[in-house]
């Protein structure tokens, strides 16, 4: 798309802001680190304690008999994608023959984005974030409830700024199953194991359960909670993982009361193998005369498995768990 049209689209765009909001909105190109190229709108008077970001990515083609192209479809390297709270993706059809965008547009959350969207490999072997959508608004899929008016953006943005910069999406559901990307929700999964328990992170203090023992974590939009009682026989507890206020994923575990000097081998064993134990997949890993295994089956999304340590040869501790997606 040469420069020509986007500075066109973008100009579209502008105009629909300028349309429902009465003129209390500031439309402005952001200071911001890696924001430069995007737009940035805020109220009058105060639109630099309170701004909101969009990337316009457009699709420009020609509407012929049979309709608009059957998919609308752009591509993100992930490594390079930055989301926030307050940055938007607006993806905008351009008819080439009328000169106009489309009556309705998707107004995307980036944080959605990204755990929502189909991760692809390029030809160079790097992960790609795809946004793929139907241009008949009609075929509803997981995008469909960010269409919005295009003559109504204006308004909504000004609601938006009024709420602390959130939009309200009737329908989003965040932290539904096919929200969830798993590749980076077992990356926040991993960290967060190795930030708490195998750390030695201390329990924060009035714990939710009376007794229990309670590490958290949180990252973006995710967050961590592991809570677990200890006994002279036996631990009990339970991992679950929130998106944006939603649980998403949980893990229960029950295991044999071990002393300090095999409970540091048991940190050491999940520090190193954060990545593979406790997911349902095979490992183990040796020191001297101690050896740790976890015998796992299934995946992330629903997993279960036991894992163990031998001392000389014996079996000295065992727990079972199970968990996946909610």
């Amino acid at each position: 798309m040469t420069e020509n049209i986007q500075e066109k689209i973008e100009d579209k765009i502008i105009d629909c802001i300028n349309l429902t909001a009465g003129g209390r909105l500031v439309i402005f190109k952001p200071e911001k680190k890696g924001f430069e190229d995007y737009l940035a709108v805020g109220k009058k008077g105060n639109y630099k304690e309170k701004e909101i970001y969009f990337e316009i990515i457009s699709l420009a083609g020609q509407v012929r008999l049979k309709g608009h192209p059957s998919n609308f479809v752009k591509d993100f390297i992930k490594d390079d994608f930055q989301p926030s709270q307050n940055f938007y993706l607006l993806f905008v059809f351009f008819n080439e023959i009328t000169q106009k965008i489309s009556d309705n547009i998707w107004l995307v959350p980036s944080l959605y984005f990204r755990d929502a969207a189909e991760v692809v490999k390029s030809q160079e072997g790097e992960n790609i974030l795809r946004f793929q959508a139907p241009t008949d608004i009609k075929n509803k899929n997981e995008y469909s409830k960010f269409i919005v008016d295009a003559k109504e953006l204006g308004k909504l943005i000004l609601d938006a700024l009024e709420r602390g910069g959130e939009f309200e999406f009737k329908e989003a559901e965040y932290g539904r199953q096919g929200a969830v990307n798993l590749d980076s929700l077992k990356e926040f999964l991993c960290e967060a194991r190795r930030s708490t328990y195998a750390a030695g992170a201390p329990s924060i203090d009035n714990p939710r359960l009376l007794a229990s023992k309670q590490l958290e974590f949180q990252k973006r939009d995710y967050f961590y909670r592991d809570i677990y009682f200890t006994g002279d026989k036996k631990i009990i507890g339970q991992e679950i993982v929130y998106q944006n206020s939603n649980p998403v994923w949980g893990m229960s575990y029950i295991g044999d009361a071990i002393g300090k000097l095999k409970t540091n081998f048991l940190k050491e064993s999940l520090l190193r193998l954060s990545e593979r134990c406790r997911f349902g997949e095979v490992c183990k890993y040796k020191k001297r005369e101690l050896e740790y295994q976890d015998n796992g089956h299934g995946s992330l999304e629903e997993f279960f498995g036991k894992e163990k340590i031998f001392l000389e040869g014996k079996n000295i501790y065992k727990l079972d768990y199970q968990g996946g997606l909610l």
